[in-house]
């Protein structure tokens, strides 16, 4: 029979591990489903951004909140691991999320704002355009985007390698190529729903793999 003191750690665990999964699978989830309604207006702003500015707009503060989730959810990946490449894909992971983040903020709610100026007349048409053609092709936008998504792919690479030496199941390792590819390409549809939905397949896999919880890759120094 459990004592007081065991039931309340038994509890913790399981809280534990229910948040643990709420983050490292919810998140990608959430983000898959939202992206399959990203679209593309970048070639006629006028025509297909100006009337779902206001769409734009939920959808990017949405996304802004849940990309440091999804920063979280990578570094849930090697969580308790110990070691070099470990902590460095952490690291990756934080800086996905810093990075990552700043540029979805000036290529969407940012360009959404001037959108939506310009379709309650707030703004002309043609300023507008041209301000939001202008942030798309931003050099240092672009710059904040390309260090999160290399930021993405290190920490995939590096959490591969450490739950590699680990013990972890192959395959599911292996597949992790899938999201640090996609994520080269924009995130609207489809390759944004591509790229967080390969991580929650793998990421279910790796934590629902036979053995995960007991003693084949528990969490321990991996150099």
């Amino acid at each position: 029979m459990l004592t007081r003191e065991a039931r309340k750690m038994e509890e913790n665990v399981e809280f534990n591990s229910t948040l643990r999964r709420i983050v490292l699978l919810g998140t990608p989830l959430v983000l898959t489903f939202l992206l399959l309604f990203h679209p593309s207006p970048y070639d006629d702003v006028a025509g297909e951004l100006m009337p779902i500015a206001g769409w734009w707009i939920a959808l990017h503060t949405i996304v802004f909140g849940l990309v440091p989730f999804m920063g979280v959810a990578l570094w849930l990946l090697t969580a308790g691991l110990e070691g070099v490449v470990a902590t460095l894909s952490r690291v990756a992971a934080v800086v996905f999320a810093l990075f990552y983040d700043a540029g979805d903020a000036i290529a969407g709610i940012s360009t959404g704002i001037l959108a939506r100026s310009a379709e309650v007349g707030a703004l002309g048409e043609r300023a507008a355009v041209g301000a939001i053609d202008t942030l798309f092709a931003d050099p240092f936008k672009t710059l904040l985007f390309d260090i999160g998504r290399y930021a993405w792919i290190v920490a995939l690479v590096l959490a591969a390698v450490a739950l590699w030496r680990a013990g972890a199941p192959r395959l599911p390792l292996v597949l992790l190529a899938l999201p640090a590819y996609l994520v080269t390409f924009d995130h609207a549809f489809p390759s944004g729903s591509l790229t967080f939905g390969t991580f929650f397949v793998i990421a279910a896999w790796l934590e629902f793999a036979p053995g995960r919880a007991s003693s084949s890759w528990q969490p321990r120094h991996v150099r």
